[in-house]
């Protein structure tokens, strides 16, 4: 726990130092109707879209990419090319969705199509923070995820404090330590990144008889990868949940092309998983980034896994529907507390994700382990929560629990 104090600590001292000029930094003349262009399209600059027309609607906002995209739109902004969206806004901040590496090699790829006056422009989503009048006003080094999301009141360390105190294993507290980090100072922490596959780490047991509820289905590569994973685990039932109207067409098609015993186990829903019957509106992007959105173009049904799966007992589901994780953990919570199933749990749509769902799922189950999991440095962080009788041998002699 002393680790989260002192990450605690450290932002109460950033708040307190006077931090060079967006200007003296980046020697960028940038102001704010100058505009955004945000590149390429994926889910960050989704995340950045939504942000950015909550907190300044007003900045000119534009959304590019070079690669050959399906998708026409994203988040409500049309896809222009990179020498479309610079010829409408021509002294706009040109945001790299990504960081580090990545960030580097975009850059390297898109400099040809750019003036070399415009090269002073280039930031990180992780740097834009420090270009906008939003949130904090003695220190311009938040970025927008701690400016709009991550209050660090009483209540909320509270609850960062009792999250970080479930997971025991030391590799869980480094993950969630090294991401608070980067939620609460801008920092490029080191985060521990596993090498298994996501949703199914060693830290609890295939059943030779799993019924697996899948929700955020895709284009069935979860189905896929399980199938490659268990190996000679027996599938009772997979039952999968994906919302867009594109990837259903994509998962029908996966389901289509495996042997009949494994496809007769396969029940497929085209619905949206939440806490309510409802209608809700998406984003139908037709890949990884489709998501609700109030000002969507698509209808699709809601349902809660406890009405659709009354006469199911799950014993494994995954979560991963791209920021709609709490809602459908309260549509489920009945089937949750009678099964018990292990939980695969997306924990990084939004920032307060890290904490609020394992203290959700802990009121609803308390005996469950949790552990947590890195897959790629910015995102792709995932809880699993796990019963006692389904833990490792290895975990259960208490190497890794204390």
């Amino acid at each position: 726990m002393d680790i989260i104090k002192t990450i605690f600590s450290m932002h109460d001292e950033a708040q307190q130092i006077t931090v060079p000029s967006a200007r003296s930094r980046f020697g960028s003349h940038w102001q704010l109707e100058d505009g955004i262009i945000l590149y390429p399209a994926n889910g960050t600059a989704r995340d950045f879209i939504v942000l950015l027309k909550a907190t300044l609607p007003q900045v000119p906002l534009l959304l590019c990419d070079d690669l050959e995209n399906t998708m026409k739109e994203l988040s409500g902004l049309q896809l222009n090319t990179i020498e479309e969206a610079v010829k409408c806004l021509p002294k706009a901040l040109f945001v790299l969705c990504s960081t580090g590496d990545n960030a580097s090699r975009q850059f390297a790829a898109i400099a040809p199509k750019l003036s070399p006056a415009r090269f002073n422009n280039v930031i990180t989503s992780r740097q834009l923070g420090e270009f906008l009048p939003v949130g904090d006003k003695t220190s311009k080094s938040f970025d927008v995820y701690r400016k709009t999301f991550l209050a660090a009141s009483r209540r909320n360390r509270e609850k960062v404090e009792a999250a970080f105190s479930l997971f025991k294993d030391p590799l869980s507290q480094a993950v969630f330590s090294a991401v608070l980090k980067r939620y609460l100072l801008s920092s490029d922490a080191l985060i521990p990144v596993s090498t298994s596959d996501e949703y199914f780490e060693d830290v609890y047991t295939l059943l030779p008889d799993e019924i697996f509820v899948d929700c955020g289905g895709f284009s069935g590569d979860t189905l896929l990868k399980y199938l490659q994973v268990a190996g000679d685990c027996a599938l009772k039932g997979y039952h999968v949940f994906e919302p867009d109207p594109n990837n259903f067409k994509q998962l029908i098609c996966t389901v289509e092309k495996l042997p009949e015993p494994v496809r007769n186990k396969v029940q497929l829903y085209p619905n949206a998983v939440g806490h309510e019957q409802d209608t809700l509106y998406f984003d139908a992007a037709g890949n990884v980034g489709s998501v609700v959105n109030p000002n969507g173009t698509t209808p699709v049904e809601c349902v809660t896994l406890d009405e659709a799966l009354h006469d199911i007992h799950p014993t494994l589901i995954k979560f991963d529907i791209e920021g709609y994780e709490a809602f459908a953990l309260q549509g489920g919570k009945q089937i949750i507390k009678e099964n018990r199933p292990v939980l695969a749990l997306c924990v990084y749509h939004h920032p307060f994700d890290l904490w609020e769902l394992p203290l959700m799922v802990r009121n609803m189950v308390k005996d469950y382990h949790f552990f947590l999991r890195a897959y790629l440095e910015q995102f792709s962080y995932t809880c699993y929560c796990v019963p006692s009788e389904r833990l490792p041998h290895h975990l259960k002699e208490g190497r890794a629990i204390k």
